[in-house]
Order: structure tokens, then C-alpha cells, then sequence
């Protein structure tokens, strides 16, 4: 017969535990069923709490002397629809009104990198308030190493002998010319004659001109409403509301104290803390880093490998029907050992950096002694959760994050409101491996061993508003990952390219062996300087790209794109039964060699009556110019290619949607699609399955 503990925000810890005799913390509660545990109990244990809000000023934390046997159910979960919140800071109260609209109040001995008010984060004063400030040119003797240490701004941009300690920038390294990750420096000092803000550390890569910044962390810096300060030698913290009739203290206001509140982390990888399952519970508030600098190689750095959630050293744990909101970092970090995980039917959101990560070891670190055992991370479920507004701290910021994991399911998750990408799949091309890992030479055959992104599943999720401030990336996307990933029936759109360019599916450089099929990508679309480049996108091996529908995203400058870059190999792509309709040219390639296409046929194109054309650089006589500055080719051209290999048997003709207006694409009966092959979309299994 199983047993349950009660907690309640007006228990105490020298309770039984009992409903009517609560204790007053989780933590008790879970030094109790430690005590079950010991004693050798093995029915299913329940920890029910009550409704209120728990203040936690540092992470509860859970090892291998809590787990679960096998059958075993030991369950932390909310009462019935009371709301539990754990909460992972202090608030703050007795304010008094400063100047302006700003008030002010006594935080002595704390300190923290961000501030929430009534369930939305409250940026730090900054310059420019919003949106960003580009950095000027350096002096033309600048080294790379000094763009490194300093970035050179423009001249009126800040203001005079304001004071610099603590300040930090917010930068987007990479020359200008990349927008790829982003890093947040604390600041060494300004020169005010030369306008040069020097950072305490480096940066990652260098700042040119014309990369984009802002500047945080003083005083004098606090101008818009909606904005923080804290002074952290006075203690003194100061906040402008958003509204200006407002009054903090009649707010929410929760200053972090911690930058994890659950945690799940086995003593050792062979010790881990298994079957536990936690519903019903909202994490909410957590801090950010001094200073943050970006992955090296595609892995994060140690001490950012961070969550509201955070597991490792662990197998079987469930987190199911939970809020995690108004995180620092991420709001779930599965790190080196987590393995067998269930997130499901969740709302993550208003995240510092990534919605879930998950994050394996990089090739050749670690214990081990070949790749096999190197795989660590995986076969995880994530499925029915909505994950949205990610990014808010670190600017490449994504939906999900799969870092050398495999053998995933990924699933119904409705992704929106990310600076880079919705899902992202990383790991190491094979130019850049080392000559040997793990004492093994790597070989151009067994590379692919040590790549462990692979044999995922990512299927009927619900993507927009990605890339909304990042550029070369893409709803889904991956780069030098494993093979056998499969990327099926996604909803992917209403998302725009608003400086740059960027892509819809975007297999990048050394992305072999990825089946991507009944995918739907609509209204995908450019703004200003960015270019919507190719629908789909397919560098690496063996890409098989079929029966997917690519409808009414006329900014797109192609629907499936190649190109071979980097000295890595973009050869075998398959290609058949995919409907294109009012979605730019046919393909693009940016270079061409003869055996990039395996095979290309079968497949529906429709462009307003318009005729097909293909586009790039190939082997043909050009029709004129694209608006790449490369060629377009008639259709006829290119299928006298290669002694007529390519869609002999493809249609330019209407697919018949049964209502476009409606965006009911549905076939009607009569689409010649269906004498092409085309297999039907299951449209109402995509996405989360509780709120449909």
C-alpha cells in the first residue's frame, strides 16, 4: 500500500506530513521519503502540495538516494487545480518614490542580472532603450586580437563621464558580418576621446564595424520607462514601471536568487537518480550570468549549462503538465548523463536563452575509451509542450536544442517567438575533427561514429516566428550531426527573415542523411534587407527531400536549395512528389556538380501560371539574371540535363487546394499531385494535442 506527504506553505517541518498535519517544504518532504527509501519501502509514494508560493534561494536538489525502483512511483505533484508556484528569488517590497517616475528600495547584500514584475521580465537600463546601436570603424592598425578586448562607438551614441562599473555590453561578435551568436561582456573601461568601450575578457570573435550593441548597467542609462537598475555597492535597487501610473508595491516584484531550482543530478554516471516525476508545478524566476560568452564548437560553456530545470546523472525522470517561465538561461538543461526523459504537455516561455537543451559530449571528451561509450545523452520524449518568447538574455536563443543527442522523439511541441532558430541539431563536421578521438583515427568512414545527433525523430511540431533577430539560420536546422534523422509533418510558418538571409529547413554544412517528408511551410516571408533564401535547404549526403508542401511564400527566392561549401561533400539528394506552389524557383543552386542530385522527380510546381525556372549556376545556357547575380534557366533546359535525368515525369499545373483563401490545403480529388504520388498530410496531428 503506498503512502503520500502533504505540504503546505502554512505547514511546518515537524509535521507528520500528513492532509491534515502538512510540512511546510519540499525539501522536508523529500528528506522524508529518503527516510522511506532507506528503510527499504518500494510501493508508490505521492507528495502532494498545496496551492501558494514557494520561495526557493537555491536549487532543490535531487540524487541517487531519491530514486524510484523499477515500478515503482514516487510523484511530486500540485493539489488538484490549486497553483503551486516554486519561485527561484525574493520579492521585493518597500519602495519609495526616487525621480521621474522611478522609485527606489534597500536589496543590500543581493545581486542579480535580471528582475521580473507581475510574470514579465524587466530589462536592465540600457542605451539604446530599444533595438540596438552599430559599432563604428576601427582604426585601420587595430589588430584582430584588439577587436577582441574593445568595440568603438560612434559619437554621441553614449553620454558623458557616466559611470561605467558594472556596465556590461551586449554584443554580436563575427566582424559585422555575423549575427550568429551573441555575447554579454562586462565592461574594463571607456575612452572617451578615442570612443572605445574595453571589455574585461575578450570576446569570442572580433567586433568590426557595423556590429550591433547595446549597453547596460548604470544609472545614468535608466531614461525609459520598463527598465531596472541595481546598484549593487549601495544596495540600492531602482525601477521605472512600464505604466506610470503603477505602484511596485502593489506588484509581483521577484529579484532571482539562483540560477537553477530543480535539480536532478546523480552522484556519479553510474549512480543516477531514476524514476521520479514531478506535474502540476509552476518554476518560475531565475537568474542570469555576469557575463556570458558563446559555445565553443557548438558545446556551451560549463558554466552556463543552466535551467530552471536542470538533470544530469539521471534516466526515467518525468516533467509533465508544468509552467517554467521567466528563466535566466534555459528553462529545461538535459547535460552529459540524462537519459530517458519525459517533458511533456509543458508551457515553457519567457526564457533567458533556450526553451529545452540537450546536451551531450563533445567528440573526443570525457571518459572514455571510443565513441560508443561517448554516447551519454538521449532517447529522450518531448512531446505536447508550448514553448515560446526564448532568447530574451542570449540572442541566438532557440526553441529546442539538441547538442550531440540522439535517438530523440520530438514531437506536437508548438514552437514560436525564438531569435534564431525553432529546433536546432548540432555537432561537428568532419573538417574540423581532430586526427584522432579517443586514441582512434577518424576516417572519412567512421567519422559519422562519433557524431551522436543522430536517429532523431522531429515530427508534427508547430514552428513560427523564428530568425526574429539572428541571421543564417532557420526554423529547423542542423550542422555536422549523426545520420538517421527524420523531420516529418511540421507546420512551419508565418516566420520572417528581417536582416540578412535565412531559411525554412536548413541542412547545413555536413548534415548527411536527413529524411524529410510531409513537411508544410507557408507564409514564410522577407522584411527590409533580409532575403528568404531557400524554403528547404540541403547541403551534406543522401538528403531524401520528398512529398512535402511548400505553399504561398512568395519571398522565397527558391523552394529547395544546395551548395557545397566548406570542403564538405553536398552529393545524392533525393528528391520527389513535393507540391511547390507560388514559392519562387523550383531549385537553386548555388554551385552545381553532377552528382548533387541523385534524383529529382514526380514533383508538382505551380507558380501564378508563371513558367518554372531554375536558378543559380549550372552547366546550361542561361536565360538571364536572378536576382542573386547568378543565372535562371528555362525548365526545358533544365531537363535536357544529364541526357534528361531529372523530372521527366513533373507537373506545372494547379495542385487544386480545396480552399487556399481559408489555408485549407487539402487536395481536392482531381490534383494531378495524386498521379504523382503525392501522399496526403495529416494536418490536425500537428501540434500540441491538449489544445487543439
Amino acid at each position: 500500500m503506498g503512502k503520500s506527504y502533504y505540504v503546505s506553505v502554512e505547514g511546518n517541518d515537524k509535521n507528520d506530513g500528513s492532509k491534515k498535519s502538512p510540512l511546510q517544504t519540499i525539501i522536508r518532504a523529500r528528506d522524508k521519503v529518503r527516510e522511506d527509501i532507506k528503510r527499504g519501502f518500494i510501493e508508490n509514494i505521492d507528495i502532494i502540495i498545496r496551492g501558494g508560493v514557494y520561495e526557493q534561494h537555491s536549487p532543490l536538489k535531487f540524487d541517487e538516494k531519491d530514486s524510484a525502483v523499477e515500478g515503482q512511483r514516487i510523484h511530486y505533484r500540485g493539489y488538484n487545480d490549486e497553483e503551486v508556484v516554486l519561485l527561484g528569488g525574493r520579492r521585493i517590497t518597500g519602495w519609495i518614490r526616487f525621480d521621474n517616475g522611478i522609485w527606489q528600495t534597500d536589496v543590500k547584500d543581493m545581486e542579480f542580472h535580471t528582475l521580473y514584475a507581475d510574470g514579465k521580465r524587466v530589462p536592465q537600463a540600457r542605451l539604446p532603450a530599444s533595438g540596438y546601436y552599430v559599432s563604428a570603424e576601427h582604426d585601420p592598425n587595430t589588430s584582430s586580437d584588439q577587436k577582441t578586448r574593445e568595440i568603438h562607438y560612434h559619437e554621441g551614441n553614449l553620454p558623458a563621464s557616466f559611470n561605467y562599473e558594472d556596465t556590461q555590453v551586449f554584443v554580436w561578435p563575427g566582424e559585422g558580418e555575423w549575427n550568429w551568436f551573441s555575447e554579454t561582456k562586462k565592461v574594463a573601461s571607456i575612452d572617451e576621446q578615442l570612443h572605445k568601450i574595453r571589455f574585461q575578457n575578450p570576446s569570442s570573435w572580433p567586433i568590426g564595424s557595423e556590429s550591433r550593441y547595446y549597453i547596460q548597467g548604470s544609472l545614468d542609462f535608466l531614461q525609459s520607462p520598463g527598465q531596472f537598475h541595481l546598484d549593487r555597492k549601495k544596495g540600492i535597487l531602482y525601477y521605472w514601471p512600464a505604466d506610470a501610473n503603477a505602484n511596485p508595491n502593489k506588484e509581483m516584484i521577484v529579484a532571482p536568487a539562483t540560477k537553477r531550482l530543480l535539480e536532478f543530478n546523480g552522484s556519479a554516471a553510474d549512480q543516477p537518480v531514476r524514476h521520479l516525476h514531478f506535474s502540476g508545478i509552476s518554476l518560475s524566476c531565475t537568474d542570469f550570468f555576469d557575463e556570458y560568452t558563446m559555445m565553443d564548437e557548438n558545446v556551451e560553456q560549463p558554466q552556463h549549462r543552466e535551467g530552471i530545470i536542470y538533470i544530469n546523472r539521471a534516466s526515467g525522470i518525468r516533467i509533465e503538465n508544468c509552467k517554467i517561465s521567466l528563466s535566466g538561461s534555459c528553462g529545461i538543461y538535459l547535460d552529459h548523463y540524462a537519459n530517458e526523459i519525459k517533458i511533456s504537455d509543458n508551457t515553457i516561455g519567457q526564457l533567458g536563452y533556450n526553451g529545452i537543451s540537450l546536451s551531450g559530449f563533445a567528440p573526443g571528451k570525457g571518459p572514455f575509451n571510443n565513441a560508443s561509450e561517448s554516447f551519454t545523452n538521449g532517447r529522450h520524449c518531448i512531446t505536447n509542450n508550448v514553448i515560446s518568447h526564448g532568447g530574451q538574455l542570449v540572442g541566438h536563443g532557440c526553441g529546442i536544442l539538441l547538442y550531440q543527442s540522439g535517438g530523440n522523439k520530438i514531437m506536437n511541441n508548438r514552437i514560436a517567438e525564438m531569435p534564431r532558430y525553432g529546433i536546432s541539431l548540432k555537432g561537428l563536421r568532419h573538417k574540423t575533427m581532430p586526427k584522432k578521438l579517443y586514441n582512434t583515427e577518424v576516417t572519412w568512414e567512421n567519422h559519422w561514429d562519433f557524431l551522436h545527433s543522430r536517429n532523431n525523430f522531429i515530427g508534427f511540431n508547430d514552428i513560427s516566428e523564428v530568425m526574429t533577430d539572428s541571421q543564417d539560420g532557420g526554423m529547423i536546422e542542423a550542422w555536422g550531426v549523426g545520420k538517421g534523422n527524420i523531420i516529418h509533418s511540421n507546420y512551419l510558418h508565418d516566420s520572417g527573415i528581417h536582416f540578412s538571409f535565412g531559411f525554412g529547413i536548413y541542412l547545413d554544412d555536413a548534415a548527411d542523411g536527413f529524411t524529410i517528408t510531409h513537411n508544410v511551410l507557408h507564409r514564410l516571408y522577407s522584411t527590409g534587407d533580409g532575403k528568404l533564401w531557400m524554403l528547404i535547404f540541403s547541403k551534406g549526403i543522401g538528403n531524401k527531400i520528398m512529398n512535402n508542401l511548400l505553399v504561398s511564400n512568395p519571398h522565397a527566392i527558391s523552394a529547395i536549395g544546395s551548395q557545397e561549401m566548406a570542403d564538405e561533400e553536398n552529393k545524392d539528394i533525393e528528391i520527389a512528389s513535393n507540391i511547390i506552389y507560388n514559392s519562387g524557383y523550383l531549385y537553386y543552386f548555388v554551385n552545381y556538380q553532377e552528382d548533387r542530385f541523385n534524383s529529382a522527380n514526380h514533383n508538382l510546381y505551380f507558380r501564378n501560371n508563371a513558367p518554372c525556372l531554375i536558378a543559380g549556376k549550372l552547366p546550361l545556357k542561361p536565360l538571364g539574371p536572378d536576382c542573386l547575380e547568378r543565372f535562371e534557366y528555362e525548365w526545358s533546359e533544365w531537363r535536357s540535363l544529364q541526357n534528361g535525368k531529372y523530372d521527366q515525369q513533373s507537373l506545372i499545373a494547379d495542385p487544386l487546394f480545396r480552399n487556399e483563401l481559408e489555408a485549407d490545403f487539402r487536395l481536392q480529388q482531381a490534383s494531378p499531385a495524386y498521379e504523382l504520388g503525392w501522399n496526403d498530410i495529416s494536418f490536425y496531428e500537428i501540434g500540441p494535442k491538449w489544445i487543439r
